[in-house]
């Protein structure tokens, strides 16, 4: 049986999540907060843990083998 769906196409659509996720930060900050204040606290969290989150996926892809 033929496989189709493998690891590296899981990680590639991770890959591609990651990258939404930090197209749509700004909106999703200024949807959030009342002053700037509050946006640059909230933007710098979300771009901590984006960072945290495209390590583990570098990580990820020299794990993956075929």
């Amino acid at each position: 049986m033929d496989r189709t769906v493998g690891p590296r196409e899981g990680l590639g659509a991770g890959i591609i999540a990651i990258g939404v996720l930090a197209i749509s930060m700004p909106f999703a900050v200024d949807a959030l907060t009342d002053t700037a204040d509050q946006a640059a606290a909230i933007l710098a969290g979300m771009s901590i843990l984006l960072g945290l989150f495209v390590v583990i996926a570098g990580l990820a892809s020299f794990r993956i083998r075929d």
